[in-house]
């Protein structure tokens, strides 16, 4: 084979070092651009802002316990009338019970007028039958009731009578505690009978 000259070999040899830079660069640009392009998608992700909302939050739902007027019967310092009084009340149940629930709670600070129920007197239930309220109080009113005669008697029965008669639709009231007929001790009443307003005539104070 016939030598080639020394020129034209390191012309050959320089020409093929630079085809192989040359497609050498190729194929590493042609990756390191395929590289970048992965790795800049989940960056952008995670920097994005969140889509702004484009619901309103729920408006605020409060409750509101409705308030009635319910009108309640005490005996006044002597116990001798009934004062009326007007009172709003938030008790929830039936009209009866809400005005019993008030008059347990006494008299308005401050006043001359005297508590009805015995201390820890508990309304257990309250139905209405065809013009009779059935009030169920708990032992409390029992072991509460007083002893010192008809004035002190009076003033815990008439103003529970009159209170619950004070009710559209109530004519009478019949008492039990603990779903028992009472016997208080030397009470001047029929206790096994319901009650009515016949039982206190002219004992309501003028308005």
């Amino acid at each position: 084979m016939r030598k080639l000259p020394a020129i034209d070999r390191r012309f050959t040899r320089t020409t093929l070092v630079l085809l192989a830079i040359g497609a050498g660069a190729t194929v590493l640009s042609g990756c390191g651009g395929a590289t970048s392009e992965s790795r800049s998608t989940p960056d952008t992700a995670q920097t994005s802002a969140p889509a702004a909302a484009t619901t309103s939050p729920p408006a605020a739902t409060g409750t509101t316990t409705p308030v009635r007027k319910v009108t309640l019967y005490f005996a006044d310092a002597d116990a001798q009338q009934l004062i009326e009084e007007s009172r709003p009340t938030a008790a929830t149940g039936s009209d009866l019970r809400a005005s019993l629930v008030e008059l347990a709670k006494g008299p308005t600070p401050g006043s001359t007028r005297q508590s009805v129920l015995p201390v820890g007197t508990a309304i257990i239930g309250t139905n209405v039958r065809s013009g009779e309220a059935l009030v169920n109080l708990s032992a409390e009113f029992s072991q509460g009731y007083p002893a010192g005669g008809a004035a002190a008697e009076f003033a815990v029965l008439a103003p529970l009578v009159y209170t619950a008669t004070a009710i559209d639709g109530v004519e009478r009231v019949r008492i039990s505690v603990d779903g028992q007929t009472p016997a208080p001790t030397g009470s001047q009443f029929d206790w096994t009978r319901a009650f009515t307003r016949a039982d206190f005539p002219d004992v309501l104070a003028a308005p």
